[in-house]
């Protein structure tokens, strides 16, 4: 092929065009570029330099809201927040004191192994959740009669002649009204104590600290059913044999018992029993009958459970709740006990487990009641069904109120009976019973 003059020199031509387009537009690509990252660089300081800007600012404000000169009284309040803070960490980490102002008839323990005992005693003996105080009769146990978080009164026995109140008390200390009898056996003029007592500590079941004889425990969940102002007890079974009890029969020969040593009360037990003797034999023990035993050893326990098919379990007053020892011995016993007294027996013992003579209209109906059980030895098992599901047991009262000095609700909660004498004796006691004798 054959190239002509214009043609060998329109092609370099051509070529030449090309690159100079070609590089135009790298040119231009490339400016383009570095205007876009010369923008992205200009975006990242303006970004830098208002966090730099705002870091500063918050770094003035911190500056100014911690200097000394412009907030001296926030200082102080946080300052004194943390004090309190320590305070109440350490506070709630420290026993709780409790003092015994007078003895308890004559014993100056209350009935405790030493004159003061710690968190080890109310954690070993008393088995305490909370365990964490101090219980003493020595007033010199702390500085002050003021640093005692709580005292107890018992008000069954006139205080000291010699300083029978505290000359002083703080602002949070409990004064608590402490006793086991009955309104007819205080001996206070109550009237005169008003706005005196923070707290209760009694039988009654609407005390602040409820203190009963026993209490009665649920077995397979350990559980404490009562006393209690609401109870959920088992169903009693339609028929029950209580072997213990069956192999006793035979020698079960005599009809009921009585141990008793104060003759003439508010509740007139006396005749009731009187009463009885016209119906049943009722051997009477003690200085008001004329039949006695070793009050010190276990002698006249287990004639209740060899010889007697009843045990009387009168009170000597009719007052609301009132249950004492006098039940729960015999229940310990394998022997019925009749109970006689003021209280809602369903609040304390199991259905079917004691006799109680006011659900009967005179002492010849429940007489022909007890001869009926006398009779028939199968009606007689049922009323021991309940060791099957129950048993009695003790807990100390004073592991309720170590709980409740140990609670901050309760220490933030402020009352003071205004009226001591017509909480404790205000349409309590009745005189009259309603079985008749």
């Amino acid at each position: 092929m054959r190239y002509t003059d214009s043609d060998s020199i329109s092609a370099p031509l051509l070529d030449d065009r090309a690159n100079v387009e070609g590089n135009a537009v790298k040119t231009e690509s490339t400016v383009i570029s570095n205007n876009s990252a010369m923008l992205k660089r200009k975006k990242y300081l303006i970004i830098l330099l208002c966090l730099s800007i705002f870091g500063s600012f918050l770094g003035i404000i911190h500056l100014v809201s911690t200097a000394p000169e412009f907030n001296q009284y926030r200082i102080l309040r946080a300052y004194q927040n943390q004090i309190e803070e320590e305070a109440t960490r350490a506070n709630s980490q420290r026993p709780r004191t409790i003092l015994f102002w007078n003895s308890f008839f004559n014993n100056k323990r209350w009935g405790l192994d030493e004159d003061t005992v710690g968190p080890d005693y109310f954690r070993d003996n008393l088995r305490c959740h909370e365990y964490r105080c101090d219980l003493t009769n020595n007033r010199d146990f702390l500085p002050d009669i003021e640093l005692f978080d709580a005292v107890l009164f018992h008000a069954a026995e006139p205080y000291p002649f010699l300083q029978s109140v505290p000359s002083k008390r703080a602002a949070q200390q409990h004064y608590v009204f402490a006793l086991m009898e009955p309104p007819g056996e205080t001996k206070h003029v109550l009237s005169d104590e008003g706005n005196f007592y923070n707290l209760t500590m009694s039988y009654r079941l609407d005390s602040d600290i409820v203190w009963p004889y026993q209490v009665i425990e649920d077995i397979e969940t350990g559980e404490a059913v009562a006393p209690a102002v609401h109870t959920k007890w088992r169903t009693v079974p339609g028929d029950w044999n209580d072997t213990s009890v069956w192999q006793l029969w035979a020698g079960k020969t005599r009809m009921a018992a009585w141990f008793v040593s104060h003759c003439e009360t508010l509740s007139k037990r006396e005749k009731l029993a009187a009463a009885l003797q016209e119906h049943i034999d009722v051997d009477i023990y003690g200085k008001c009958g004329n039949l006695s035993c070793p009050y010190t050893s276990n002698e006249c326990d287990e004639l209740l459970d060899t010889r007697y098919k009843f045990y009387f379990s009168f009170e000597n007053s009719l007052c609301n709740d009132y249950v004492t020892e006098k039940l729960y011995n015999a229940m310990k016993r394998n022997v019925i006990p009749v109970v006689f007294g003021g209280a809602d027996y369903s609040r304390f013992v199991p259905p079917n487990s004691v006799i109680d003579a006011e659900d009967y209209q005179n002492a010849e109906e429940l007489a022909a009641y007890l001869r009926y059980l006398a009779t028939h030895p199968e009606e007689y098992m049922r009323y021991f069904w309940w060791r099957q599901y129950y048993r009695l047991s003790y807990r100390s009262p004073y592991c309720d109120l170590c709980e409740k000095l140990h609670s901050v609700p309760f220490m933030q909660k402020s009352q003071t009976y205004t009226n001591i004498e017509k909480w404790w004796m205000g349409d309590q006691c009745r005189f009259e019973a309603k079985i008749k004798f």
